[in-house]
């Protein structure tokens, strides 16, 4: 069984859980996945691919119906070249990007302290691919791709913050900046 498929408008859509592609569209011009972030921006890709690889999941954020945003940890893994989600059907989240592709997505956190890491993906938009590799969800759950347009990374010590910006329209930038170094309360 294949499972459920999503995706924007323009591209195609879902019928009966079988993809029905418009055969004007040019998958390889319309997507920017995983596999062409990393020959675009390798470095970044790969701090970014290391925190996903570390934590196994993302934070998203999708838009609700009444445009609102919703956070929601997902299950994420790099598979043939792509960013994938896996998310349970019929969850609010899967919902919400059934209804609308747009999406955020943020790497975990797990503390506010220097130094630390985070990684996000900005203006991606979800989208289907079929489970053509090993990993499989479970039949009906939901399998995204993601379309890459920007990607972040950026990693704070000693009061200093390195961001690195990669842009699909404009390329790569950094930026190194001074940020604010809490002390630790005392006891």
């Amino acid at each position: 069984m294949r499972h459920h498929l999503a995706l924007r408008p323009k591209l195609g859509y879902a019928e009966e859980g079988f993809l029905v592609e418009d055969a004007s569209i040019n998958w390889e011009e319309t997507m920017f996945p995983w596999a062409n972030l990393e020959a675009a921006a390798p470095i970044l890709a790969a701090q970014g691919r290391e925190l996903i690889e570390h934590f196994r999941f993302v934070l998203v954020g999708t838009m609700r119906r009444d445009g609102t945003p919703r956070i929601s940890p997902v299950e994420a893994r790099l598979v043939q070249g792509h960013l994938m989600l896996v998310m349970i059907p019929d969850t609010l989240k899967a919902r919400d990007l059934l209804r609308d592709s747009r999406i955020l997505v943020n790497s975990p956190i797990t503390h506010p302290g220097d130094p630390n890491r985070e990684f996000k993906l900005r203006e991606a938009t979800a989208r289907v691919i079929e489970a053509t590799s090993g990993w499989r969800p479970p039949d009906g759950w939901h399998f995204f791709a993601l379309d890459i347009e920007e990607a972040v990374f950026l990693a704070w010590q000693n009061g200093l913050l390195d961001l690195t910006r990669w842009i699909r329209n404009r390329g790569l930038d950094s930026i190194r900046r001074p940020i604010a170094v809490l002390d630790e309360p005392e006891a």
